[in-house]
């Protein structure tokens, strides 16, 4: 009997949908029972894979925390330079870019500090890997709104685009932790962005 062949794109499909089951089914395993509480096998048997399967896409539960984040945000940070455009100052189109993220965060905020914790020590290459990519077209968002002010006359510091945006991005991420942390509310995590970014773009000028 002739062996059936699987073509390349067939089993790539294949592979995709798999992760696509894995990730979802971790997602909403991590919200319904927590991070801490919810076991590989539990993810395994809700995407419809085998135990052993899970191991192919991810080494570990940190592993599919940062893959749940990393596909996320990817669409997350799409639709928070949509929304930075509608912003006329640099300093407004970053609020509206932070916004965007930090409404996502609060969505579920359990599994936003279980990130956060595992931002905070990255163990494996194949996580470094998803948080730097993530990192890339993040910086490289807020970037480019830079240059725009730049071209526009509205900022005239010769400190590069690049590093305006990541030290936009330190503030925002220094804030964020420190709501998530509790330590601060929305409003006062609101009102210390605003402030900060304010004194970062006097010193752009």
């Amino acid at each position: 009997m002739a062996r059936e062949h699987t073509s390349p794109g067939r089993r790539e499909q294949n592979k995709l949908e798999k992760r696509g089951r894995i990730i979802a089914a971790a997602r909403a395993l991590f919200k319904h029972k927590g991070f801490e509480a919810t076991t590989t096998q539990e993810i395994a048997d809700a995407a419809g894979v085998a135990s052993g399967t899970i191991f192919t896409y991810a080494r570990s539960k940190e592993d599919l925390v940062i893959m749940v984040f990393h596909d996320e945000m990817l669409d997350v940070i799409q639709d928070a330079a949509a929304k930075a455009q509608a912003g006329t100052v640099l300093r407004d189109q970053l609020i509206a870019f932070f916004d965007v993220l930090v409404d996502y965060h609060e969505r579920d905020v359990a599994l936003a500090r279980t990130l956060l914790r595992q931002l905070g020590y990255v163990s494996t290459n194949d996580q470094r890997c998803l948080v730097s990519e993530l990192m890339r077209v993040l910086l490289g968002r807020l970037t480019r709104l830079v240059e725009a002010a730049k071209a526009r006359g509205e900022i005239f510091s010769d400190q590069s685009a690049f590093a305006s945006a990541r030290a936009a991005f330190a503030i925002y991420y220094l804030h964020l932790g420190g709501m998530m942390s509790g330590y601060i509310n929305r409003t006062q995590f609101d009102r210390a962005l605003k402030t900060d970014l304010s004194l970062l773009m006097r010193g752009l000028e």
